[in-house]
């Protein structure tokens, strides 16, 4: 299985319920097995239209060295929980 995690760095404005999906259709058309990771910070509620596109998307901001982080972090997912499951996780930076 190969992995690619696509950023929404430099995006020229597009959202990424736009941008993602054209990178889904290309990796679809590739023939190989292949872990779509989206990473938009959470920004756009990723896991409400995430799941149809890749195969996890970033649910915050980026993860730094310290437990207040950490816990915030994991608090927040508390809200994003019901939408992951099989072929489609919640990535809280901490994949």
């Amino acid at each position: 299985v190969d992995y690619l995690k696509y950023d929404n760095c430099n995006n020229g404005g597009i959202p990424p319920q736009s941008r993602y999906p054209v990178m889904r259709d290309a990796l679809l058309k590739t023939g190989r097995s292949i872990y779509f990771a989206l990473c938009e910070w959470g920004q756009n509620n990723p896991a409400t239209w995430a799941p149809k596109v890749g195969n996890s998307w970033r649910t915050t901001g980026d993860i730094s060295d310290n437990w207040d982080r950490i816990t915030s972090i994991a608090d927040q997912n508390n809200e994003w929980a019901a939408y992951a499951g099989s072929g489609g996780w919640n990535d809280p930076d901490m994949l």
